[in-house]
């Protein structure tokens, strides 16, 4: 998986409904077997994703790739992966836990 695979399925798996009118900049700073920036950005019910930073982030997840990938998979616990300090967040980190629920997808 890479970053663009990833970005994309954000798009594809982003329910509207859950985000309501929220509006919310998501930004992601990998290293590891992807390194890169890149953001989301949640308003009026529609996302848009985009490779690099965003000016003004509400929160930033700072990962190793691979983690991630299993912290969405639900194949890694993502409070005890921060509580170890396998990630980090800067910025409103509420805010990401509840933009969690929009992007909804298959427990593992």
């Amino acid at each position: 998986m890479t970053i663009a695979d990833y970005l994309r399925g954000l798009e594809e798996t982003f329910a509207p409904e859950r985000a309501g009118g929220r509006h919310a900049v998501l930004q992601y700073v990998f290293s590891g077997s992807q390194s890169g920036v890149c953001h989301v950005v949640i308003e009026g019910g529609t996302i848009r994703v985009a490779c690099g930073p965003h000016p003004a982030p509400a929160a930033t997840v700072e990962a190793d790739f691979d983690l991630w990938m299993r912290v969405m998979a639900y194949q890694e616990d993502a409070l005890l992966a921060y509580q170890a300090g396998k990630f980090r967040v800067t910025g409103d980190g509420e805010l990401l836990m509840e933009a969690d629920s929009w992007f909804p997808r298959p427990i593992r």
